[in-house]
């Protein structure tokens, strides 16, 4: 269905359209021994034909339809050639720009089919010229402006899937964030809670205000993790950003994790001018890593040490536990992560002097968790620590326990 009205922009072009043509066909005329002189019909025939491509971007296909047929006319009735034959292939490279492909051809084809037998009953006694005129229909007037419009739509089409694609990327990539986030934050709070738990249920009779203690401390993590969750979910205010945690939350995120049970050594030093990005980023690692000491070796304790060293910026979560053998087996290390080592000048962030015998207290023995989906956060680690330049290992020690080291260049080069 054509549109009422043509809008500005589509309607100038035609009336100069009509005008050009009208004035090229009049000279052509006195260049040819037409059979009809131009009249009053040829003129309207004219403005018919270029008229309609006010419509030829609306509704390009009855654009073609009513131009090719007043060509047509204009050439049965024994007009000169002219200016006006492009009419048609103007409008024939806009069905083939916004057409699938299949059909702009077959519509070309017809079109095509059309015009010559428009123009046969002028050259029926002509062989030579007759197939000169095939030629010339159906190669240059008509399948010069399909071609171009047909590159033109398969151009289009290929830039509308790169963004598609692009959208169902960006999509992906942020289903990706948002299911890291809530694992990382569920991962440690729940682990937290159990911990908490198994502790009341241990001094439960005997010792009733510590479980109290481990009560509050369930409905504190559990509310602390409920509060992350919507900011990460972005319940609250999802017009706002959500700052995120960084190395300056290491305290509270380590006093959490005493308040349940695991002893923890934590050595904070210089992190002035740390960029928000890797703050959070190591804030995160020494997170997950905790949650894993607690969800793998129970209460044996881990040292967490952050700060600059050999001009870059470190930090150590190593846990001291029995550990598995050397390779990471029941690590849920990452296939490929067995005998991961420390970069060169990672020495020193591991454990130090006085940092033996910080291990259960009396009557904890039996306290530990089931192991759990540990690996997702080691895999979760590495891919966040590498997207933002730095390098990541994580492996068994020798004589026992694990530990995760990060790095990354320091601010400035500071060291």
């Amino acid at each position: 269905m054509i549109p009422a009205r043509p809008t500005v922009r589509d309607g100038a072009p035609a009336v100069i359209g009509i005008v050009l043509v009208a004035l090229g066909s009049w000279r052509a005329a006195t260049w040819q021994q037409a059979p009809r002189p131009l009249d009053a019909w040829a003129l309207l025939l004219i403005g018919v034909a270029a008229g309609v491509l006010a419509w030829r971007r609306s509704a390009p296909m009855p654009a073609l339809t009513v131009s090719t047929v007043a060509t047509s006319g204009y050439l049965l009735l024994g007009y000169a050639y002219g200016p006006i034959l492009l009419c048609a292939g103007w409008a024939m490279f806009e069905v083939a720009r916004r057409r699938p492909l299949r059909s702009s051809a077959v519509t070309g084809v017809i079109v095509a089919l059309v015009s010559v037998a428009a123009v046969l009953p002028r050259l029926s006694g002509e062989v030579r010229l007759l197939v000169v005129a095939l030629a010339l229909w159906a190669g240059c007037w008509l399948a010069l402006p399909w071609s171009l419009g047909a590159v033109v739509y398969v151009r289009t089409m290929a830039a509308d899937q790169a963004r598609r694609d692009l959208v169902e990327r960006t999509a992906l990539e942020e289903r990706i964030r948002v299911s890291r986030e809530v694992h990382d934050v569920a991962g440690h709070g729940f682990a937290v809670i159990a911990m908490q738990a198994a502790v009341a249920l241990v001094v439960l009779d005997e010792r009733p205000e510590q479980a109290r203690a481990s009560l509050e401390a369930i409905r504190a993590t559990s509310t602390a993790a409920l509060d992350e969750l919507r900011g990460v979910l972005h319940l609250e205010r999802p017009s706002e950003p959500v700052p995120g945690d960084g190395v300056r939350d290491l305290v509270p995120l380590v006093e959490r994790a005493r308040a349940a049970g695991l002893p923890v050594d934590l050595r904070l030093g210089d992190v002035e001018g740390v960029p928000a990005e890797v703050g959070e980023i190591i804030y995160k690692v020494v997170r997950e890593s905790l949650t894993n000491v607690m969800r793998h070796t129970g209460r044996a304790g881990a040292t967490v040490t952050v700060g600059h060293e050999n001009g870059r910026l470190a930090a150590a979560i190593v846990d001291r536990g029995t550990g598995p053998a050397p390779g990471g087996a029941g690590q849920g290390l990452p296939p490929g992560s067995a005998g991961m080592s420390p970069a060169p000048g990672d020495a020193g962030m591991g454990l130090g002097p006085g940092d033996a015998g910080v291990g259960l207290a009396p009557g904890d023995a039996g306290i530990s968790l089931p192991p759990g989906d540990a690996g997702l956060g080691l895999a979760g680690m590495r891919a966040r620590v590498e997207a933002a330049g730095g390098g990541f290992t994580a492996g068994a020690r020798d004589g026992g326990g694990f530990a995760v080291r990060v790095w990354f260049p320091s601010p400035g080069g500071a060291g």
